[in-house]
């Protein structure tokens, strides 16, 4: 089981105002900045992180906010690899693994970015947890009982009272750590449906 997350620049937040919600990702393109992913075995024991930084392509700022949001600098973009290796590496993590899921956007956001940097992905549409979440019980109001004002990957796990094994990453917002957030997020409410 695979989760994989995206951190990234909107280009609608290029002016560097605060953005007022997330845009539609579906149709905006947004840059990546980072991608990271998480493996459980079977048994629910982590298997081994990807965490990867994406250099710049046509989107090199980034917004003070969103600097401070995710600890990303423009530094460490410059030192990372581009999109195209990045989905490389991203593919050779996933190999067989069938069980690939990230939360809701991220896929639209992996698959826009592809498209604009004329890359064709080597892996099939990721299943998306966000629209299963009613299904297994999670709710909106979970969240904001936990004092979280929206639903999102890197809190998933707080919300189901999941402790996450120390990995050294930051909290929320880091894409490594919301990919962990959500695959022990989905071992832990798929194992109840087994």
């Amino acid at each position: 089981m695979i989760a994989v997350d995206t951190e990234y620049i909107p280009e609608t937040a290029v002016d560097g105002l605060v953005s007022s919600g997330r845009p539609d990702v579906k149709i905006t393109y947004c840059e990546i900045m980072q991608i990271g992913a998480a493996k459980l075995d079977e048994h629910g024991n982590e298997i081994e992180t990807l965490n990867l930084t994406i250099k710049p392509s046509f989107i090199s700022h980034i917004p003070e906010w969103l600097s401070i949001m995710t600890g990303m600098t423009e530094e460490k973009r410059e030192k990372g690899v581009t999109l195209e290796e990045g989905v490389k590496r991203l593919n050779d993590f996933i190999g067989d693994d069938k069980s690939v899921w990230t939360f809701s956007g991220d896929w639209y956001v992996l698959s826009n970015s592809a498209k604009k940097h004329n890359i064709v992905l080597p892996f099939s549409e990721f299943q998306l947890v966000k629209p299963k979440l009613l299904e297994w019980g999670v709710t909106e109001k979970d969240f904001k009982d936990k004092g979280f004002k929206e639903l999102c990957s890197g809190d998933l796990h707080k919300v189901l009272g999941i402790e996450l094994p120390d990995s050294g990453e930051t909290d929320t917002h880091n894409a490594t750590h919301d990919a962990r957030s959500l695959v022990y997020s989905i071992f832990y409410l798929t194992s109840r449906y087994r």
